[in-house]
């Protein structure tokens, strides 16, 4: 097995078409991301501060898409309705117990190969939370200390220097530029 992988191998993931439309097959996570990978489907939880910066962290090297800057990031389960899904991904990576109010800010399907036998194959749900308590980082998710920065400062960032940040954000600045968020 990809060691990558193996932290939750066995997860239970709905598998979607390429629209985000639940085929009615559920996949294991291992299988999900073992290239080419079963397009599955993928959450993503864009946290503002009170000031209106995003708060984002490094993803610890051990993860599939690692050291990279990137959001909170998860998959519904298995029985898991999407809320329950964002609720339970912004506890476990930032500590954040509140079952904060979730808007839908967009949502696309991609692909990327990593080469290294791991692939990305979902279709990201992006949701926004306002959150002004304290944020406390896992330190099995992340590497390095949060990220505190306005959209602007991000899009420009990412479209200077992709390298830097998970595939998935690549699409996700593109679409906060297009909707216009400060």
């Amino acid at each position: 097995m990809i060691q990558k992988l193996a932290d939750r191998a066995k997860q239970k993931l709905y598998a979607v078409d390429d629209k985000g439309n639940l085929t009615g097959k559920i996949v294991d996570r291992w299988k999900a991301h073992t290239a080419p990978g079963i397009k599955h489907l993928a959450i993503g939880i864009l946290v503002f501060d009170k000031n209106n910066k995003l708060v984002l962290h490094k993803r610890i090297h051990t993860k599939v898409g690692g050291d990279t800057i990137d959001y909170p990031v998860s998959h519904p389960l298995q029985d898991e309705t999407v809320e329950q899904a964002c609720w339970r991904c912004l506890e476990h990576e930032y500590g954040i117990k509140e079952k904060l109010p979730l808007k839908k800010l967009f949502s696309f399907s991609y692909n990327y190969n990593y080469d290294d036998g791991t692939c990305e194959n979902e279709y990201l749900l992006v949701f926004g939370a306002n959150y002004s308590g304290m944020v406390i980082p896992n330190p099995k998710e992340m590497s390095e200390n949060l990220i505190l920065i306005s959209i602007k400062d991000l899009v420009k960032d990412v479209e200077k220097n992709p390298q830097k940040y998970s595939v998935w954000f690549w699409d996700t600045a593109k679409h906060l530029k297009k909707l216009g968020i400060k």
